[in-house]
């Protein structure tokens, strides 16, 4: 039995509101998420850091919607698996999903509960460590992903975690951000339009932004 169960919800509240600063490599993010994994085990919007099932909801709808999944799928930073499960829920066709994420814990629970797909896949992995190969998927999701600052210089770690996520992707990508402005708390954000004038110059993309201008979570599709 997990003891973190018997924690009362109030505190477990306060202990979901609770966001590091940033983290010095992608590891210890990981070890961040093992440990949310642990304490909120049961809570799956707890343990993701959402603020409820719609939330989440929302947030694929707008993805796909801008950037429909095709062929072989890319879900970097997949938590639990639950981008595939939407794709199922909407009938969204696909040929193949590979979830990559830096949490141990996340990995094994979404094994654990897609272990009868033979269309979905896992893996362990720090991109910025092992970088994915060229072409490796036709189409690619990082959604919630890109919001803590991770080393001395987020802003590079996430500009090389996108090239390397677009150039292993054929088709393209679409991932998530946070818009400076619009939320206390959010640690790490930027503006939609320079992101989007940054992804064109270094990364050769032709770039799509969903953003409402009111909600501080926004969408860029980056295609080749």
């Amino acid at each position: 039995m997990n003891p973190f169960r018997l924690l009362p919800k109030s505190l477990k509240r306060r202990m979901f509101r609770y966001t590091p600063s940033g983290f010095p490599d992608p590891a210890s993010c990981g070890a961040f998420y093992d440990a949310r994994s642990t304490l909120f085990s049961g809570d799956d919007m707890m343990v993701l850091e959402y603020s409820g099932a719609d939330a989440q909801h929302r947030l694929f709808e707008r993805a796909t919607a801008l950037f429909p999944p095709e062929g072989s799928v890319l879900d970097l930073g997949c938590g639990l698996g639950h981008l595939a499960l939407f794709f199922d829920e909407h009938e969204l066709p696909y040929a193949q999903y590979h979830g990559i994420d830096v949490s141990p814990r996340m990995v094994n629970d979404a094994m654990a509960r897609h272990r009868d797909r033979g269309d979905l896949s896992f893996e362990r992995r720090d991109i910025l460590e092992q970088p994915l190969d060229t072409g490796s998927f036709d189409s690619g999701y990082i959604l919630s992903v890109l919001g803590y600052p991770i080393g001395a210089d987020p802003a590079s770690a996430m500009m090389a975690i996108l090239a390397n996520a677009f150039s292993a992707c054929r088709s393209g990508i679409v991932f998530s951000h946070l818009a400076s402005g619009r939320k206390d708390g959010l640690k790490f954000t930027t503006a939609p339009e320079e992101i989007a004038k940054r992804c064109e110059k270094d990364l050769g993309a032709r770039v799509t932004i969903d953003d409402d201008g009111s909600d501080f979570t926004y969408l860029v599709a980056l295609r080749h």
